[in-house]
């Protein structure tokens, strides 16, 4: 994955996320784009950045930029109740959904997903366009974690037409959902100032051998 994909995908996502000044913002999962949109909500003025991951490398490196970081090994069965608990009871402004299909789900749907593995991949992806169903614990998490009336920015890909969502949950809590591709052209002169102009967003340092 390279940086000029990551950057525009992590910028859109935060912009996604509504963020209100000095509010508090959750990361989930800190991948690359994960990894640099904490990095672009903190320096778009987030008083509190709150990633989330299960690899010891991402975790250390989202806290050399400043982040506050759980472990979901060690949170595996009250993330929420944490995040709630760190944020007065009332859950983060924002969320920022940076893992997509490939989040641990339930057997069901990972029993679905070993089933595409035996077809064709014309067959495949036919049968998730028509009826597949992704794995969605960590946009679950989101819904969860969110305060009343928050925002969820999704920026992990989803690919299934017949994923379930908890909508009575989602409305009742009157969370705002946005989501989509990046727009790289559009972000081009919001970025380009931030890589020229003292990089504050620390891209000269972020390459990794997953990230070049």
């Amino acid at each position: 994955m390279y940086l000029s994909d990551v950057l525009p995908t992590a910028w859109q996502a935060v912009a996604y996320a509504n963020l209100p000044p000095g509010g508090t913002a959750v990361v989930l999962g800190l991948g690359p784009i994960g990894d640099m949109a904490a990095r672009v909500a903190r320096h778009q003025g987030a008083s509190r950045v709150i990633g989330v991951d299960l690899v010891d490398e991402r975790l250390a490196r989202a806290e050399a930029q400043g982040v506050e970081t759980l472990d979901l090994r060690l949170h595996k069965d009250d993330l929420a109740e944490t995040i709630r608990g760190m944020t007065g009871g009332r859950g983060p402004d924002s969320v920022i959904e940076a893992v997509g299909t490939e989040a641990h789900g339930s057997p069901v749907t990972k029993i679905a997903h070993q089933l595409t593995r035996l077809l064709s991949d014309a067959l495949a992806a036919r049968m998730m366009e028509r009826a597949g169903i992704d794995r969605l614990h960590a946009l679950y998490l989101a819904i969860d974690i969110v305060r009343r009336g928050g925002t969820i920015s999704i920026v992990g890909v989803h690919g299934g037409m017949a994923d379930p969502l908890p909508m009575l949950t989602i409305f009742d809590k009157q969370v705002q959902l946005r989501m989509g591709r990046a727009n790289v052209r559009g972000w081009v002169d919001d970025l380009l100032p931030l890589l020229t102009e003292g990089d504050p967003l620390g891209t000269e340092s972020f390459a990794t051998p997953s990230c070049r």
